[in-house]
């Protein structure tokens, strides 16, 4: 495709048909619906986080982060990229589902366990200090259970059911809920060390629960998979994987400086750094409900090329511009509460949180544009510009940590932030 101004006239039009054609209610009532599930999701979340880094204590806190970020790093290589593709081609074609959901299950099953050895390898040589048990309990959760149960999520999305999809969000962190009260009765008999094994898997129970109900729900509501034959599971996994890099790369991206702070500082300091950013971490979430809920449009959008779904998501840019800047003012002026919800040994998040209050705000041009990528059949752009902007960030983190600590972390966030945007802006209007 040529350059986006060469044909404004038929951009324009099209643009404008697609508005009238996408219903803007419905977009602003599938945002609400996200929006509540996301939003009831944080408060739960908010909660559990608030027991478990109670009961846990900053080195426990810190360790249990460094494995969940580990974890991470790998859990989109389990389904190949598969789940992305099934709300795409759903979108564009609802009556394909039965064979798309076979092709994303058949997927998940191929890629799972190598991804599990992998996993645990290279954990158990980079974190050898932490305890076996935590390291199995919570690959289970991450990378077999967890995968499972958002793709009955996105199985919804492609559909544009979003309150059923807000409503099966909902269903991890409750079933997380119960097992942080569950640790909360049984901490009383346990060492500090085996309070976070016991969290490891009370967490695993958990996420199995969510997965269960996810697939049973799914399968129930939408249909039962028709497995695929070889011939076409191929194409499909070359076309997702390209999502699979993309989402371990972002993940590098936003958690390099927790594992990081892990092995070159110390437990203490990386559970005082995880608890601020976990604050941030659910100041993101709205702006993720705005955009998960337009991404079927996005998508239908973006069949004919990148520029047509950066297109549609123009007019989203002013509600999260305003939400961004009001989080951001938000969160700096409420940072000293942290002392009274988490004890006295979290005192030092406080000044994390006012660190990284602007995450959102500094954030925005990267999400939109890695959005209109997405859904712009542009994968491979956004892949790459992920991939560059994580080895930027753990370049950054490796340098500034011993320099300046945890500061140092915050600091190579925001530049490798401002890095990735500049760069995607090039590379996509290139692209498109």
């Amino acid at each position: 495709m040529g350059p986006i101004h060469e044909d404004r006239s038929s951009l324009t039009t099209m643009s404008l048909f697609e508005q009238r054609r996408w219903r803007p209610g419905r977009l602003a009532k599938n945002t609400i619906a996200l929006g509540m599930g996301m939003g009831l999701r944080a408060l739960v979340q908010g909660l559990v986080f608030l027991i478990v880094a109670r009961t846990l204590g900053t080195e426990g806190y810190g360790a249990f982060s460094a494995v969940l970020a580990w974890a991470g790093v790998w859990v989109h290589f389990c389904g190949l990229g598969g789940p992305v593709i099934l709300i795409r081609n759903v979108a564009r074609d609802p009556e394909s589902f039965s064979q798309n959901w076979g092709l994303s299950l058949a997927a998940m099953a191929l890629g799972t366990f190598p991804v599990l050895v992998v996993f645990g390898w290279t954990a158990w040589r980079l974190l050898p200090d932490l305890s076996c048990w935590l390291l199995v309990s919570l690959g289970l959760a991450e990378l077999v259970f967890w995968p499972l149960a958002n793709a009955g999520d996105f199985a919804y999305r492609g559909f544009e059911r979003m309150g059923r999809s807000a409503r099966l969000l909902l269903t991890p962190v409750l079933a997380r809920l119960v097992a942080a009260f569950a640790l909360v009765g049984l901490v009383h008999w346990q060492t500090k060390a085996e309070r976070v094994t016991l969290w490891g898997w009370l967490y695993a129970a958990a996420s199995l629960m969510a997965a269960v109900y996810a697939l049973f729900r799914a399968t129930r509501d939408l249909g039962r998979p028709s497995w695929p034959s070889r011939r076409t599971l191929w194409p499909y996994i070359v076309d997702g994987l390209p999502f699979s890099f993309w989402g371990s790369a972002n993940k590098i991206y936003v958690d390099a400086d927790k594992f990081l702070l892990a092995r070159m500082a110390s437990l203490e300091i990386t559970g005082i750094y995880s608890a601020g950013y976990r604050l941030i971490d659910l100041a993101f979430l709205p702006l993720h409900a705005l955009l998960d809920a337009a991404v079927p449009r996005l998508f239908r959008a973006g069949a004919q090329g990148p520029a047509f779904a950066l297109s549609g998501s123009l007019p989203l840019v002013w509600p999260a511009l305003g939400y961004a800047l009001s989080i951001g003012i938000g969160m700096w002026l409420a940072a000293p509460l942290i002392g009274r919800l988490l004890g006295e040994n979290y005192v030092g998040s406080i000044q994390v949180v006012r660190w990284l209050s602007w995450m959102p705000l500094v954030g925005l041009p990267r999400l939109l544009l890695l959005y209109a990528a997405a859904t712009g059949d542009a994968q491979r752009l956004g892949m790459m510009a992920v991939l560059l902007g994580a080895v930027v960030n753990v370049i950054l983190t490796v340098w500034w940590i011993p320099l300046w600590g945890w500061q140092g972390a915050a600091a190579a966030t925001y530049a490798s932030e401002i890095f990735m945007s500049m760069m995607l802006a090039v590379l996509f209007f290139r692209k498109v």
